[in-house]
């Protein structure tokens, strides 16, 4: 268990009683947060000592053992970097010491150089890695935030928002590794973020240039029974370079491509229709607005032109709240109980 100034009291169940444990936390009015990551807010102390007696409790009834740590919680640190980094992060903490964990899962979706820091962490000592936080922003990148069971420094790596992704050839971005936050901020911003652009740009636009070769076949035969699945692809891949092409159009090129941009944009987003003449004239445009999309962007970065290859400001991170090492003299008691 961790004393966490954010979220108060926060448990991981882990080991052969994990189940047990999970129960004896439910019992107690610990919540739930995220996958195996329980809660208990420590606002009311008194609502907050009855909890924690009843754990105790609890944990006694059903032969399970109670841990207190007085280290950081990684969730802590994740939340401020998601804070620090520009746009909209979403945080979900996950808990990787489960016997079935989701979160575990969704580690094997880490898209890093095979001998890359996150690639290694994960592969040689993932059973170790006690939580990771995921950071998910608004326009699909996400981030996983962990720990190295080692010598604690922060981990951050990228995940593949693609199954197909890790397997096109493209340089996969880069994890860092660093001792503070403000540290890993840093290389994040310098290093991880712009690899990661990249590596999806390049990724999107060898997709795209795949569905779009599948769609010319489609247009050439007499049916179009494909063409759902060309949609679906379509709307992976083409709004991503949409908004690539968006954000980095230098300012007279920009303005005379936003109104194409936009077309393009509704455009893919249309449903085939069921009549084989109008799914014709929709594959035309797809072609028309794909073919345009890979141009620019290929035109903007000459390393794509044939085929992918395989200093930001400095942000500030928000100050943490006081805690965890001295709570408040309102703070339940938690030490006595520690075995």
């Amino acid at each position: 268990m961790y004393l966490s100034p954010e979220d108060g009291l926060v448990a991981l169940p882990h080991g052969p009683g994990a189940e047990w444990a999970r129960t004896a936390l439910d019992l107690s009015t610990f919540e739930e947060h995220h996958e195996g990551t329980y809660v208990l807010a420590l606002n009311t102390p008194a609502t907050a000592q009855n909890s924690i007696d009843t754990l105790y409790r609890n944990a006694q009834h059903f032969g399970i053992t109670l841990d207190i740590t007085r280290r950081p919680f990684i969730g802590d640190a994740a939340r401020r970097i998601a804070q620090a980094l520009d746009g909209t992060w979403e945080v979900e903490i996950g808990n990787l010491q489960l016997p079935e964990s989701d979160v575990r899962q969704r580690l094997r979706w880490a898209w890093s150089a095979p001998d890359g820091s996150l690639s290694y962490t994960v592969g040689a000592y993932g059973a170790q890695m006690s939580a990771a936080t995921f950071l998910s922003h608004e326009d699909g990148r996400e981030l996983v935030v962990a720990e190295r069971p080692w010598d604690k420094q922060l981990l951050v790596g990228a995940l593949a928002p693609h199954v197909d992704f890790p397997s096109l050839g493209v340089r996969p971005p880069a994890s860092i590794v660093a001792p503070t936050e403000q540290a890993a901020l840093k290389k994040i911003t310098r290093t991880l973020l712009p690899s990661y652009d990249r590596a999806l740009t390049e990724a999107h636009l060898l997709m795209l240039a795949t569905t779009l070769a599948q769609a010319r076949e489609a247009h050439s035969s007499a049916e179009h029974a494909d063409l759902m699945p060309l949609a679906s692809a379509l709307r992976q891949h083409a709004p991503y370079l949409i908004q690539h092409l968006r954000s980095t159009l230098p300012g007279s090129l920009y303005a005379q491509s936003t109104a194409a941009l936009d077309h393009a944009e509704e455009t893919f987003a249309l449903t085939p229709p069921a009549e084989d003449r109008a799914a014709s004239e929709l594959l035309d445009q797809w072609l028309e607005h794909g073919t345009r999309l890979t141009e620019i962007t290929r035109s903007l970065d000459h390393g794509l032109i044939d085929r992918p290859s395989p200093s930001p400001a400095q942000p500030v991170l928000p100050q943490p709240p006081s805690g965890p090492a001295s709570p408040s003299p309102g703070t339940p008691p938690l030490s006595r109980h520690h075995r």
